[in-house]
């Protein structure tokens, strides 16, 4: 039994629906990012510094996708 093979429309929305999750979920991580302190906190500094490293690797995945 063969699997079915996916219309290019199907694969192109699945494209556009990933790239805007993707979008999103860069957008929501900059605002966390935003809104923790430059204080002297340890944790809040591993957060961002683990947020920024999310958003890095969520924009490099878009690079790569097709439009």
């Amino acid at each position: 039994m063969s699997s079915p093979v996916k219309s290019g429309d199907t694969r192109i929305s699945e494209i556009r629906c990933l790239r805007r999750q993707l979008e999103q979920e860069i957008d929501w991580l900059q605002r966390r990012t935003e809104t923790l302190d430059d204080g002297p906190s340890e944790n809040e500094a591993l957060l961002k510094r683990t947020y920024n490293g999310m958003i890095f690797s969520r924009r490099a995945l878009l690079g790569r996708m097709p439009r």
